[in-house]
């Protein structure tokens, strides 16, 4: 696949934009707006992956700003799936993990992400019962924002304990432990 087939579909893009509610004020607007993304028009069904990267950039540095980037790309995650459970494709993926549990939530993270890209793959690798290391082609620049998404994606089914470390960042890609 061309760098310029990667795209973010439309519903995870709305995902963002549920999570960025209250924080839309003109400027944000506007730096959005710049890179690509009129939130004031209608979705589309694709959205090139680079653009989504800046996105992001912008939209953790406007909600969290002083925060150390990394830091502020985890809590935009966090806020991002929160959000994104509230969208129809959210509400039914979260009700899906719900059923499935961690262990299984995490064995079938590459088929998770595949609902929001078409460029993410995740190798999974089982190191104990409650012990994971998950391998990502492309976190993107950031990768505290994809280890979020594990994490608080995996939180919903209920698992107490839980822990998500980034283990290795070598741009684009990154490994995770996840553990609980």
């Amino acid at each position: 696949m061309s760098p310029q087939d990667e795209v973010v579909f439309g519903h995870t893009v709305e995902g963002l934009l549920v999570a960025l509610e209250g924080h839309l004020d003109a400027p944000l607007r506007a730096k959005l707006k710049d890179a690509g993304l009129d939130v004031d028009r209608k979705r589309t069904p694709a959205y090139p992956k680079m653009q989504w990267y800046q996105w992001l950039r912008i939209s953790a540095e406007a909600l969290f700003p002083g925060v150390p980037i990394g830091q502020a790309h985890w809590q935009l995650g966090e806020r991002f799936i929160d959000a994104y459970f509230s969208t129809s494709m959210g509400r039914a993926l979260q009700a899906v993990l719900k059923i499935l549990g961690p262990a299984r939530t995490l064995e079938r993270t590459t088929r998770n992400m595949a609902s929001g890209s078409n460029y993410v793959q995740v190798d999974v690798e089982r190191l104990g019962p409650t012990d994971y290391r998950l391998k990502v082609n492309d976190a993107g620049l950031h990768p505290e924002f994809f280890g979020a998404l594990c994490h608080f994606g995996t939180l919903t089914t209920g698992v107490q304990g839980l822990t998500t470390v980034v283990e290795a960042h070598a741009p684009p890609s990154a490994t995770y432990r996840i553990r609980w």
